[in-house]
């Protein structure tokens, strides 16, 4: 299992979201019935906010910690991973 990584950490070692990563993040959303607006209003955030975060402009490691989460990934490397198709969880 992949350590969690300090927000400095990983951007150093570049672990971002790319956008078509954030594009299977929002599938996987929308399979669980969750959309972007209501992911932002459980975070007090802006929906463009978290679309930014989706398509790789934007660095938020508390927004992708709660993404992972919401998917039920061990960590955000392991739900990279998956949208990689480098099997994960």
């Amino acid at each position: 299992m992949a350590e969690k990584l300090s927000r400095r950490k990983r951007k150093i070692v570049g672990i971002r979201i790319k956008p078509k990563e954030g594009l299977w993040v929002i599938y996987q959303l929308r399979l669980k019935g969750i959309s972007q607006a209501d992911l932002s209003s459980q975070l007090g955030v802006k929906p463009s906010t978290v679309n930014q975060i989706l398509r790789g402009t934007r660095h938020s490691t508390r927004i992708e910690n709660a993404l992972y989460q919401t998917l039920g990934y061990p960590s955000f490397e392991d739900m990279i991973a998956a949208a990689r198709g480098k099997g994960a969880v």
